[in-house]
């Protein structure tokens, strides 16, 4: 029946009241909870431009496609009217595991003989 008083919601309320010069926003609509993911989601190009169409004025939101490696910048001006979609496209890197980071014992023992092998053979040259 109520939704569950967070500090997330306090913090917009308070915001949104000094935008409003410290008057009381009555008409506002309610904010909802936050969700699970604290990233939107939408499905390709249509999906982000019916997101769009639900943002109130003077916003900007970013959201994620799940279909490809893009996240798309919505805007709506002052009047309601959508701004034109920008889609930012990104890679995802992964952190090298531990057996990209460092070598086996093996590895560099190999190592080791092969640059005493050039050292020696330096200084028989040398």
């Amino acid at each position: 029946m109520f939704e569950p008083y967070t500090q997330t919601l306090q913090d917009q309320i308070g915001q949104l009241s000094k935008l409003l010069g410290g008057q009381a926003a009555a008409s506002a609509a309610p904010i909802p909870a936050p969700a699970e993911s604290k990233w939107d989601v939408v499905d390709g190009i249509e999906g982000a431009k019916a997101y769009q169409q639900k943002m109130l004025s003077s916003t900007k939101h970013i959201v994620w496609d799940s279909q490809r490696d893009v996240f798309y910048v919505l805007q709506k001006d002052a009047n309601g009217q959508p701004a034109r979609i920008q889609i930012c496209a990104y890679t995802v890197e992964l952190e090298p595991t531990m057996e990209e980071r460092y070598v086996s014992k093996e590895d560099f023992q190999k190592l080791v003989s092969r640059l005493d092998a050039l050292i020696a053979k330096e200084a028989d040259n040398g």
